[in-house]
């Protein structure tokens, strides 16, 4: 069964459970029907046989004589009815075949089971001459003044419960033919979009942009073929995010990569200016210095992407500004900047603290970098809110709609001799995003500048 596809193996199981229920029904109804049919007319004819013994008592002779035959005919019985010196009896089973000779021949009957309630005694006698069971119906008036004897046919009863029993067969092969067809059609409706989701997954492993699972159901599996496509859709767009990532990590570190391989090979050759080989390694010391930084830098953005992975703790926002902000206000004061700090001690996140601090640290580092001479900084944290402003020349449009892709630097003072390597804000949105924590890098409201704006 289990290296059964989905189709067959669904089939199977619902086959094998609407057939269960079509042969246990079945058989319930089998052996139940007579049991509770035969209860049934039991119970009627007890309540009958109760009625009539009150009417004969309040009743005149003419109507006990009515009362007897009515329910003789009803039931098809013999009947008889002795009270004071009133006597009254009624055979109708004698000509049935098989039938007793009189309803007081007792030396005729095998009582097989009786029942007795209230003065009132029913039994069920054998017949033997045949054919169906009797009941019998004894029952002695108040006082001890009279009888009611009856015996009481049950082959209505058993041709019904003949005639039940008799088309079970029909209904079972009806049933079984129903549950097959049922099952292999709801089968076929159930598997179809597991199947095509199955073939679409197949298509989506060769990465082909334009894969799409297609469904209209709205149920778990309509849930299901959604999910993968939004899962899949965002591996192509991490996919393409990490080769973007990767291409221009190549080309940022081949730039110090050549020009040391460059500078060592003129010195080993001793060509021209390179023979002062101690400048030029000083110049290869600080091309292998930055080169070092940026693959940090590049391992930062990376683990980055996966900050979801890492332990999360409880802090205070302004205890992570503390932390971080003291060398940057030395820096600031160093280069005549003005740096205002508002901090409000009640915002506490939970977070991992170590990559917060380094997102926090390179937009600080970001705002000491490009703030124009004797401009001010103003960090501001209020509860869970953090704005980092800075008076700077506000980034244009369409340089600040790609200033968090990786290596970016606009062409106005951005480049590497400003220490930047465009990674910065990148680990900062990679950081943020991968926390699902909103921010807006925006144009100052409040000064001639930029305000980074963060919202934990």
């Amino acid at each position: 069964m289990k290296k059964l596809k989905i189709f067959p193996k669904t089939f199977l199981y619902i086959l094998g459970l609407m057939l269960i229920i079509v042969l246990l029904s079945h058989a319930l109804i089998y052996f139940l029907m007579p049991r509770v049919y035969n209860y049934q007319q039991e119970k009627a004819l007890e309540a009958d046989a109760n009625a009539l013994a009150d009417k004969i008592i309040s009743a005149t002779p003419d109507e006990r004589v009515t009362y007897v035959t009515d329910f003789a005919a009803k039931w098809s019985a013999n009947a008889a009815i002795i009270y004071d010196d009133f006597s009254c009896s009624v055979d109708l089973l004698k000509a049935e075949p098989g039938a007793p000779p009189n309803s007081n021949g007792k030396s005729d009957f095998t009582i097989i089971a009786d029942t007795t309630e209230d003065g009132l005694k029913i039994s069920l006698a054998e017949n033997p001459y045949g054919g169906a069971d009797f009941f019998r119906v004894e029952q002695a008036f108040a006082g001890g003044t009279g009888s009611l004897t009856a015996t009481v046919s049950r082959q209505h009863i058993e041709d019904a419960v003949g005639a039940v029993l008799m088309i079970l067969p029909f209904t079972a092969v009806l049933c079984i033919v129903i549950s097959v067809a049922f099952a292999f059609a709801y089968s076929k409706m159930f598997t179809k979009p597991i199947k095509q989701i199955s073939a679409t997954t197949e298509q989506m492993q060769k990465l082909n942009p334009d894969v799409c699972c297609q469904t209209d159901s709205q149920d778990e599996i309509g849930m299901l073929a959604e999910n993968v496509n939004n899962l899949y859709q965002n591996l192509l767009s991490a996919l393409a995010q990490q080769t973007n990532f990767l291409r221009a990590a190549s080309h940022e570190l081949k730039t110090p990569v050549t020009a040391v391989s460059a500078m060592l090979e003129n010195m080993i050759l001793n060509v021209g200016k390179y023979k002062d080989r101690d400048t030029y390694l000083a110049k290869c010391k600080d091309l292998t210095d930055r080169l070092a930084l940026m693959i940090k830098e590049i391992l930062d953005a990376s683990k980055a992407e996966f900050a979801t992975n890492l332990e999360c703790t409880d802090f205070l926002i302004s205890d992570v500004i503390s932390t971080v902000i003291e060398p940057y206000q030395i820096i600031a004061k160093a280069k005549g900047l003005t740096m205002n700090v508002t901090l409000d001690e009640t915002g506490t996140v939970c977070l991992p603290r170590g990559i917060i601090e380094k997102a926090i640290s390179n937009i600080l580092a970001n705002a000491v970098s490009y703030t124009k001479p004797n401009g001010t900084i103003t960090v501001s944290c209020a509860g869970q809110k953090l704005v980092v402003e800075n008076e700077c020349a506000p980034i244009p449009p369409e340089h600040l709609v790609h200033i968090f892709e990786p290596f970016y630097r606009p062409d106005y003072g951005r480049g590497r001799a400003t220490g930047g390597n465009g990674l910065g804000l990148y680990l900062v949105a990679t950081t943020l995003k991968s926390l699902d924590i909103p921010f807006a890098f925006t144009p100052s409201k409040n000064m001639t500048g930029m305000s980074f704006e963060i919202n934990f």
